[in-house]
């Protein structure tokens, strides 16, 4: 599970735990600026009608999303089982204080979701919320640098949720003792608010469903 996802700052090993907004600077909005951008597409918008793929309706606070068939929501903080306390980063010696995060992130209203075709280990796994920019700002700019901060590797791909814009982003990285790909889509909402959906797999696992969920990514 990818903690700077969710407005967070790097501690070692991966993990990350300080305030929001941590770590711009001067060069990191150089390699925003490079970054691949596409013309402004909709993956995403109000999600109606039967749900796709014969998966299920996750709705949050302030965001939904459509589960493709073989996910499920579940809440990592209760489910005990091998795989999603592995993929949601619950073992180890850093275990507590990832689940006071957890249980703050879920406070805000975050949800979760997982891939119950993978029986163990490292499973593609899901969140989506909404949180404040912090020091760094939840303006679309900001939101792009904080991302390209964070994962230099970041594709981006300009898009639209309900109307707003916002972008999508593609990336690979090492967390913790694990190699990640990821993708996530942010969105400004209001002041100081912003919007998303983070899909993350072990590298080469990311299931063709997960263009599908973060396509079903609707503000609530």
């Amino acid at each position: 599970m990818n903690f700077r996802r969710f407005g967070l700052c790097a501690l070692a090993g991966g993990l990350v735990l300080g305030p929001a907004g941590c770590g711009e600077s001067g060069d990191e909005t150089k390699q925003a600026a490079t970054s691949s951008a596409a013309p402004a597409t909709s993956p995403a918008g109000p999600a109606t009608g039967e749900p796709a793929g014969g998966g299920q309706k996750l709705g949050g606070k302030e965001v939904s999303l459509t589960l493709p068939s073989g996910w499920k929501q579940v809440d990592p903080l209760t489910d005990d089982s091998e795989v999603v306390r592995t993929s949601f980063s619950l073992t180890g010696e850093m275990g507590p204080v990832i689940e006071k995060l957890l249980d703050e992130q879920k406070k805000q209203g975050v949800v979760f979701a997982i891939d119950t075709s993978v029986k163990s280990g490292y499973a593609p796994h899901a969140q989506a919320g909404c949180d404040r920019g912090g020091l760094t700002g939840a303006s679309l700019e900001q939101l792009k640098r904080k991302q390209v901060a964070l994962e230099p590797n970041s594709k981006l791909t300009d898009v639209k949720v309900g109307g707003k814009p916002g972008f999508k982003a593609t990336y690979s990285s090492q967390k913790r003792d694990v190699e990640v790909e990821g993708v996530t889509v942010r969105v400004p909402v209001s002041g100081d608010r912003f919007c998303f959906v983070d899909i993350e797999a072990k590298k080469g696992t990311m299931p063709p469903q997960a263009e599908q969920l973060a396509a079903s990514f609707a503000l609530a």
